[in-house]
């Protein structure tokens, strides 16, 4: 879809809106251009012939004219905001909307920096479209058509210099316009580059810190900004040299109508009446071309905020849900992949034929080392990628052909580094299951030995996370994380890391309430320590994306020469399996 397609289809909505702005306009344009003609009529007639009784009438309607503008005027300014409003808030709705559709791979390649910078700067740029501004260009339009019937109807001689004027305009526009638009869009790109470098530095402030490298940070972000700062002055300078060619057409055209009417006034091919409304109307025509030059800028960076925007809307999501999705209601947690193939770049696959069967309430343990696909086969279940070939199956029923949110409410999720959310720690637990109660909350939280903890914050449950006093530890977000997948109650839970940050004590405490709330209930587990693999039904070791070893603890210890058996006899004295 074109840019103007989509600017064409979020207006929609407000046509009669716009219509009944857009009239407003025209009426105040009128009201706006009537004058000189009103003072046209007194220096010819009142002053001139000595029509004095004519004057009390012409000076009423001047005043009336005045009033009845600053009113169209006034619910001219508040229509637009509405309309301006509104139309960015569509946008922006829109955009979020599309934005969670799309699939883990284009988050991947994209700097959130980046889109948080098109989704609040370039939507709050697009109002410009439905601004005051944007109404006088309809204003000007208006005046202008008035304007050359005015001046053509009052002398046509004195009208000929002012066209040509006009052209110089055109001119003087065209030369200018593509360095002005080469430059603001790439002052645009570097602003997204400073953008998506400072969201960077500021989640990973731990790393910055632990090695020392703010000098080499302050730099880096010097230089950015010193690249987007001479980006910015370079657009200033085109832009000041379009507008001081502007202003300067404008006062030598000024200059040569006025002359130029004076001198037929002199010769008598002119009244002074007609001289003084034509210099008027001049003015009202060289106005709109001056306001016009000097929105220019505007409207560039209005149009590239527009194209950046639209592109996100123009990105296919790669995840699509069946046109017949099947809802199986809570699954009973059967899975099953047979011959799984995929890859994340075309034809450098990471998964080669994975296969293996889980039965309800068993408990699946991967390892191996980085990068064999451990965390992928967790993806894959969940439907965050499309496998390439083969099938993944919940009870039978191909994930593909599930709808996604009943793909999804199969699902509890807890994940190495836990994501906590600024609202209430209350709310944290309850995201997935917004209609728990209170009770429902704390028992999760008791499950996840966090209770005691949260009841300690200042204001127990419904402390804010991340706001004041309220800071957490890793090994207490990781038991948040741990009670939010408990109280979703989910048919298969996926740990991946899960307990990494927690003490012996803690993990202790944690697993054994865990094995009761697992009772039942299948799980994946990604796992490097010794006691979360050895309990588990099956344990698959991966590498190079295939499944080298596959069964429980003690028939995998039972293989002479085993690649887990070495891993366990390496590592057990550390309860810790090491990637090597």
């Amino acid at each position: 879809m074109s840019t103007l397609s989509y600017v064409k289809s979020f207006i929609r909505p407000f046509r009669w809106h716009l219509v009944g702005l857009i009239a407003l306009t025209g009426v105040l344009s009128i009201f706006a251009m009537l004058p000189p003609l009103l003072v046209r009529d007194v220096i010819n007639r009142v002053i001139t012939a000595g029509e004095h009784e004519r004057l009390f009438g012409v000076s009423f309607f001047l005043i009336g004219t005045a009033i009845a503008a600053t009113a169209c005027g006034y619910l001219q300014v508040l229509g637009t905001a509405f309309v301006g409003q509104s139309f960015v808030m569509r946008i922006r709705m829109a955009v979020y909307s599309h934005m969670l559709r799309l699939g883990m791979a284009y988050f991947g390649r994209e700097s959130t920096g980046k889109l948080i910078n098109k989704l609040m700067g370039d939507s709050s740029t697009l109002q410009q479209i439905l601004s005051v501004a944007t109404m006088q260009v309809v204003s000007d339009l208006v005046c202008a058509i008035f304007a050359i019937t005015a001046t053509l109807f009052i002398n046509w001689r004195l009208a000929v210099p002012l066209f040509l004027l006009l052209i110089l305009f055109v001119v003087n526009y065209k030369l200018s316009i593509g360095r002005l638009k080469k430059l603001t869009r790439a002052f645009r790109g570097a602003e997204d580059r400073v953008a998506a470098g400072v969201q960077d530095r500021l989640a990973t402030n731990m790393t910055v810190k632990t090695y020392g490298t703010e000098e080499r940070e302050n730099a880096l972000f010097s230089e950015q900004s010193q690249a987007s700062m001479d980006l910015s002055r370079e657009a200033q300078v085109a832009t000041g040299m379009f507008s001081t060619n502007v202003r300067l057409l404008s006062d030598v055209g000024r200059v040569v109508i006025y002359f130029l009417g004076c001198a037929m006034v002199l010769s008598g091919s002119a009244s002074y009446g007609d001289v003084t409304a034509f210099s008027a109307y001049a003015m009202q025509l060289l106005w709109p071309a001056v306001r016009f030059s000097q929105l220019a800028q505007q409207l560039e960076n209005v149009r590239i905020s527009a194209e950046r925007l639209f592109e996100i809307l123009d990105e296919q999501p790669q995840i699509i849900e069946s046109s017949n999705p099947q809802d199986i209601g809570k699954a009973q947690g059967e899975v099953s992949l047979k011959d799984v193939v995929f890859s994340y770049v075309p034809g450098k696959p990471v998964l080669r034929g994975i296969s293996f069967d889980v039965k309800p309430g068993e408990t699946v343990a991967l390892v191996g080392p980085t990068g064999c696909g451990k965390t992928t086969v967790l993806s894959l279940l969940m439907r965050l990628y499309d496998i390439d070939s083969g099938s993944i199956t919940i009870d039978g029923t191909d994930v593909r052909d599930l709808s996604f949110r009943c793909l999804r409410q199969q699902f509890g999720i807890v994940l190495q580094e836990s994501m906590l959310f600024t609202i209430s720690i209350a709310d944290n637990i309850s995201y997935a299951r917004p209609s728990a109660t209170r009770e429902q909350v704390e028992a999760a939280a008791r499950v996840a030995e966090i209770h005691e903890d949260i009841i300690r914050l200042p204001q127990g449950y419904d402390s804010v996370y991340g706001e004041r006093d309220v800071q957490l530890s890793v090994g207490q977000k990781q038991r948040l994380a741990i009670a939010r997948a408990v109280l979703a109650d989910p048919a298969i839970l996926v740990m991946d890391e899960a307990t990494s940050a927690l003490d012996s004590k803690s993990e202790r405490a944690i697993q054994i309430a865990m094995e009761r709330f697992l009772k039942d209930r299948t799980a994946f587990i990604v796992a490097h320590r010794l006691s979360t693999i050895r309990n588990a039904h099956h344990i698959i070791l991966l590498d190079g994306g295939v499944i080298v070893e596959h069964g429980t603890h003690e028939s995998l210890l039972d293989i002479p020469g085993g690649r887990y058996r070495h891993l366990y006899e390496t590592y057990a004295g550390k309860g810790v399996i090491e990637e090597e």
